[in-house]
């Protein structure tokens, strides 16, 4: 059960950062976070391994050391560099809600990934409940926009919400394929402390390296604490607390249980955005039918 629940720690935290990070956007402050969620990441899980003594890696071969942090670079890149700026400009773009939404295939693409590397069986109902999720989400692709009814109505153009869902897609495809290097990552190395602050690290060189070309990147790096307000600080720290939750639950149990527990995250995102934040109306009907749907495989997959 400790795996469990450190998945479902990282749903609530990543279900934080995501509408944090839609509550942020209202000013526009630099990348809303994206960068300073890395930092944070890599001096929390930093902290957390040098509390543990690097008992976990005494007497490892080099080989089986290089192997680990291998996969724990590919997953920091498949995860920081690819999908989590991804899903911070969907979040942007199409809102908390209908980003969260779309974040319903990563367990899909994990079940995939965890397959393919890991020999991950998938099962007859398991392969019923993913089928399930992905008609859940087929039916908000024609989901008009929500407007918050309870303060200034954010009115959010289909353009911005197409290429929103797009960016949410591979977001979801790229998290899916992280999920999978990392667990093999801590087959060598099971020391999910140090998984998380390789990962964060390998985001932190990635942004150091692209300043020297990307202008978005120079910004990031300039503006790490003068564009950052309390929103923009709530979303990173979630996020990190997220990012680093993952690591434990994929050290005590299998890929596609943390994906699956992981894909809660869209309850919490839904409400905290529609009646605590208000940064969004209240979903329709539809989207609570299509969230219901989804839940539905959520649980088909969770008891195979």
């Amino acid at each position: 059960m400790l795996g469990e629940f450190f998945a479902l720690l990282s749903a609530v935290a990543f279900a934080i950062g995501t509408v944090s990070i839609a509550k942020a956007s209202t000013d526009r402050r630099g990348d809303n976070g994206a960068f300073l969620s890395i930092v944070l990441t890599a001096v929390f899980s930093g902290i957390l391994w040098l509390a543990t003594g690097f008992a976990p890696l005494s007497g490892v071969p080099l080989t089986i050391m290089a192997a680990g942090v291998g996969f724990f670079v590919l997953g920091g890149v498949l995860s920081i560099v690819i999908a989590r700026s991804l899903m911070f400009k969907s979040t942007v773009l199409a809102g908390a809600i209908n980003n969260s939404l779309f974040r319903r295939l990563i367990p899909v693409f994990a079940a995939f990934f965890a397959f393919v590397l890991l020999g991950e069986t998938i099962t007859l109902v398991a392969a019923v409940g993913i089928a399930i999720i992905v008609a859940g989400l087929v039916m908000v692709f024609g989901e008009k926009p929500t407007l918050n009814q309870r303060g200034p109505a954010v009115r959010i153009a289909p353009a911005d919400l197409r290429l929103g869902r797009v960016y949410g897609v591979v977001s979801s495809a790229s998290y899916g394929a992280a999920y999978a290097t990392r667990k093999l990552g801590m087959n060598y190395l099971p020391d999910p402390a140090f998984g998380a602050f390789i990962g964060a690290m390998t985001g932190i060189v990635w942004y150091v390296f692209g300043a020297i070309f990307s202008p978005r990147c120079r910004s990031a790096l300039a503006g790490l604490f003068r564009d950052t307000g309390r929103w923009q600080f709530i979303a990173a720290a979630s996020i990190s607390v997220g990012q680093t939750s993952q690591f434990f639950a994929l050290q005590h149990t299998e890929v596609v249980i943390v994906a699956i527990i992981g894909s809660l995250e869209v309850f919490f995102s839904m409400y905290l955005a529609a009646y605590v934040l208000r940064t969004e109306g209240r979903p329709s009907a539809r989207v609570v039918l299509a969230s219901i749907v989804a839940m539905a495989g959520v649980v088909l997959v969770a008891v195979s």
